[in-house]
């Protein structure tokens, strides 16, 4: 077992030290993203707050929502992979929804057995729990993390208040064999060895102290507040070092035979597999499974909603205050109207944060369960003056929603980002499955068309009665937050080491190749030319969405002068007011579409993304604002305040990761960092920066998701064919000019940065060779090698769970980083661990050891997101960019899983040489820390 995220549930326990979360631009919100542990282990980071946010700094991205007005009727969106659930007599739920445009398997199994049936002194056990349910020794030998490693591409496990949840991506060959390992976890069966037992033991205490930075104590005094001490949603789901500590095998074991049975779980499989394959699957698996009794769920008392107001000293970002939002069960009708108002909320604070400045920190953390949600934002600086601001900037935000809800043709606006969102949810097979899972479990809104019938049903009436009962002054409870020099200890003890795994997954080098060997080979893409000069890829999938990006061969390298024109002559750029081509823009906002532009070193990308149903007038739609659009620079004065706004708050937002990598470069080209200002621009540049890129024959029309084929051809003839000037006249490519690749010039950097006493901070990386620029996939093997290594320590010592793996691109560079946090007790020997690790990296043996591992979840991730409309047109932008045939990243999967050995580590020798890594050491500086930038 290598990690467990707290869930959405409460997430005081998924801070993403590293900066492993992405911050949506123009949306305001933060999307987790994963962060691979070990051999396809996932562990999501969705913490929300100034550490865990990653943007490329070097992208200027102006976001332009397009709402529209008035009451129009919503389109009718796609349906989505629908499915059918049944039940065994044993009691286990099973939900099954094909996809025949899918080519891998997503499997999601919850059982109800969350923090909530845990008292106060063993809070931490349902999370241990799962930990342990996942190295418990099967009838093999093997551990089932072990053998998921060799059958599943990726896996992972959650914990949250209400369940415990476990997912598996594979191949459908490979299903029953991932569903005879989650049965296991229902049989009963409870043998963990015990130095497995300890080893977890600090993996868990270790997550404690990575994830709350000695602050465990004011969180779980924070939630004993919110709901009550004795509230099954009262404590931290990880438990305190005193109380993980006291837990034993027995109470795990007692925990795990209890509640993790048949009749308590419901399970969710979609994806690339038949309908009759999946419940013969099924069938030979989970019906087997005897019924065995389940504990009862303990139940959740209601909680008041009443307002008041309390002192919290301790919590990590210092002063400030904190809001606490109850809502109804999540369940209930007013329940998921709250949840759309919390959302709003959240929306609103950031926005304020981002207008205002003042704050450093901000968190917004949904706790507690189904039966009794809660949502808890809290903003925080370094100065006691802050706190009576953040309260006022909490409080405004409260009251800005419950005015906006009210507003007709507001509503109207969120309806349709509702419908956008809920069909986003069912791109992705793992968003999918978590979705519908709530389906096996009973609930009658866990598909598409539900979820969308909901939406159309929303008005301002429903949404104001439940913002009084929910946002009303009285209703809301606020915190006055305290700085504080007191910290937790993190509860680590000495580690025993385990003996090597005698069924280890490189006894199978073939397990990658083979799985992907057993996907149908299909072909999804097309390309072909227009008369004008226009490319158009088309890649259509059964997908609710369609993203439209029109890409031009133009970006701050054309205009050396200044090269922030480019962003200039996008943003500047307005659709028709009146005409037919108007027209066509109006019907694009009357879908509720959502349309950005994005500008780098090298392109201009606009973006038109929607319902499936909606794809005519997206395209059309497009046209009409790039086409037949122009300037009003009467504007331009509103436009460059909202830039240097949006350059602002990227740089506010950058993480201290990227800081790092920035510094140890010899030289930065990043129009962000530009010392410039747009009025040296004239109007006249921007209208010739148009008429010379914007052409037909500069551009690649790129076009992803739910469509017909032949109707889109038609429709991109109709919207993009014509010839009119400028677009449509021959375009000849100017000349650019070279860019050196810039280089590592501090070897050894410390930085004397907050941290607590208890971890020190680690950051090693190395420049990825501009011959590997374009080749993704070796780039992300190599990632996956560094990472498992990494693990690799933590498995054995328990003490670095807080590293992780990234590719950041800054100053014009790509570069691989490890970063992290080690227990300072084990800091030397922690070090020496990695430093080993990484030494065998550099040799053939190193490499053949854990290539097998590395290359199976690479694969996966290649190919895990070919339903995403949104990340196959981010991966054709690419194609398109550097040149590559259509099936890239098809063959890009295969080429990572027949990758050898000894050109691998020939690769690992260059890229860790001596000479080429740097290291960056965050509080104690010790020489074994800086000892890393020569393995």
């Amino acid at each position: 077992m290598s990690a467990v995220n707290e869930s959405v549930s409460n997430e005081f326990l998924a801070a993403d030290p590293a900066g492993a979360a992405a911050t949506v631009r123009g949306r305001g919100r933060v999307a987790a993203r994963g962060v691979a542990r070990g051999s396809g282990y996932v562990h999501s980071a969705t913490r929300a707050s100034r550490y865990s946010r990653a943007l490329s700094g070097w992208m200027v991205l102006l976001a332009i929502i397009l709402v529209g007005c008035g009451s129009a009727r919503l389109p009718r969106a796609a349906r989505g992979p629908e499915g059918s659930w049944r039940s065994f007599a044993n009691g286990l739920r099973l939900y099954v929804a094909p996809d025949p445009s899918a080519e891998l398997v997503r499997v999601h199994m919850r059982v109800r057995a969350g923090g909530r049936n845990e008292t106060r002194a063993q809070a931490g056990l349902a999370h241990f729990s799962e930990h342990v349910a996942f190295v418990r020794t099967l009838a093999d030998g093997r551990t089932m993390l072990a053998t998921l490693g060799e059958e599943a591409l990726a896996y992972q496990g959650t914990t949250g208040a209400d369940s415990v949840e476990f997912m598996a991506t594979t191949v459908a060959a490979h299903l029953p064999t991932v569903l005879g390992l989650f049965a296991s976890a229902l049989d009963g069966s409870c043998e963990v060895r015990p130095e497995v037992f300890a080893r977890e033991r600090n993996v868990v205490l270790s997550e404690i102290e990575t994830r709350m930075r000695g602050s465990v104590g004011a969180y779980d005094r924070l939630l004993a507040s919110v709901y009550s001490p004795d509230h099954p949603y009262g404590h931290v789901l990880s438990g305190t070092p005193e109380t993980v500590s006291a837990l034993t095998a027995k109470d795990v074991c007692d925990y795990l035979r209890g509640r993790f049975t048949p009749g308590n779980t419901s399970i969710a499989i979609t994806g690339g597999v038949t309908e009759a394959g999946a419940l013969a699957a099924a069938e030979a698996t989970l019906k087997p499974l005897a019924r065995r009794t389940t504990l009862p769920e303990i139940a959740v008392p209601p909680v008041a909603g009443g307002g008041g107001r309390e002192t919290l000293a301790g919590l990590p970002g210092g002063w400030g205050s904190a809001l606490v939002l109850h809502l109804p069960p999540a369940d209930s009708e007013d329940g998921r109207l709250a949840e759309i108002l919390a959302d709003a909320v959240e929306r609103e604070v950031r926005e304020l944060v981002a207008a205002y400045g003042r704050i450093s920190g901000l968190e917004v953390h949904r706790v507690g369960g189904t039966a009794a949600p809660a949502v808890i934002f809290i903003a925080t600086g370094t100065e006691a003056e802050v706190r009576a601001f953040a309260e006022e900037l909490l409080a405004e935000a409260v009251a800005n929603v419950r005015g906006d809800v009210a507003d007709k043709q507001k509503v109207e606006a969120l309806r349709r980002r509702l419908r956008i969102a809920a069909a986003t949810r069912f791109e992705r097979l793992d968003a999918r499955a978590e979705r519908l899972v709530e389906v096996a479990d009973g609930s009658r809104h866990g598909t598409l068309a539900t979820d969308l019938r909901a939406i159309d049903k929303l008005t301002a009436a429903a949404l104001t009665r439940v913002a009084e009962q929910v946002l009303a002054p009285g209703r809301t409870r606020v915190f006055e937050l305290e700085a504080s020099s007191t910290r937790a200890e993190s509860g680590v003890t000495a580690v025993t080491r385990l003996t090597d795994d005698a069924h280890p997954v490189t006894a199978r080098p073939d397990v990658a190749a083979k799985l992907l060997s057993e996907i149908p080979a299909m072909r999804r893409n097309s390309s072909f030319t227009l008369a004008n000069g226009l490319t158009v890829v088309l890649a259509p999938s059964s997908s609710p969405l369609v993203d439209v990006r029109l890409v031009f061969q133009a970006g701050a390298v054309d205009a050396p002068e200044h090269p922030l024109l480019p962003a200039l002559a996008a943003a500047l750029l307005a659709p028709p007011k009146r005409g037919p081509r108007a027209r066509e823009v109006a019907k694009v906002m009357a879908g509720g579409a959502e349309t950005d532009v994005f500008i780098n070193l090298d392109l201009t990308i606009f973006k038109a993304r929607g319902l499936a149903s909606e794809a005519e007038h997206l395209l059309r739609g497009l046209a009409a604002w790039v086409i037949a659009g122009g300037y009003d620079f009467a504007e331009r004065a509103a436009i460059v305040d909202k830039i240097y706004r949006e350059m602002d708050q990227q740089h506010d937002a950058e993480t201290p990761r990227r800081r790092i990598a920035r510094g140890v470069l010899d030289q930065c080209v990043e129009p962000l960092f530009l010392d410039r200002t747009l009025d040296d621009v004239s109007d006249a540049a921007i209208a010739a920066f148009r008429e010379q890129h914007f052409r037909a024959g500069r551009a690649t029309l790129i076009v992803a998701g739910g469509f017909d084929e032949a109707a889109a051809r038609a429709h991109v003839q109709a919207a993009f064919g014509g010839g009119r000037a400028p677009w449509g006249e021959p375009a000849t490519p100017p000349a650019r000019p070279g860019r050196p690749a810039p280089r590592v010039t501090s070897k050894v950097m410390h930085l004397a940065m907050p941290t607590t006493s208890a971890q020190v901070g680690v950051v090693l990386g190395f420049v990825v060779p501009s011959e590997l620029r374009g080749e993704p996939g070796t780039v992300a093997l190599v990632r996956q090698l560094l990472e498992d290594a990494v693990d690799g320590v933590r498995q054995r010592l328990g003490v670095t769970y807080g590293f992780s793996v990234t590719r950041e691109e800054v100053c014009d560079a790509e570069m691989v980083v490890i970063g992290g946090e080690i227990d300072a007790v084990h800091l030397d020997q922690g070090i020496a661990e990695l430093r080993q690790a990484l030494a065998r990296l550099r040799t053939a043996e190193g490499v053949a050891a854990g290539l097998a591992a590395a290359q199976r979840p690479v694969a996966a991730r290649i190919l895990a997101r070919a339903a995403d409309s949104a990340t196959v047109a981010e991966h054709l932008v690419y194609v398109v960019a550097h040149g590559q045939p259509l099936d890239y990243y098809r063959g890009e999967a295969r080429d990572v899983a027949l990758a050898k050995a000894d050109g691998v580590a020939e690769l690992m020798n260059r890229l860790l040489a001596p000479g080429s890594l740097f290291a960056v050491c965050i509080g104690e500086s010790t020489a074994s820390c800086e000892s890393l930038s020569s393995p």
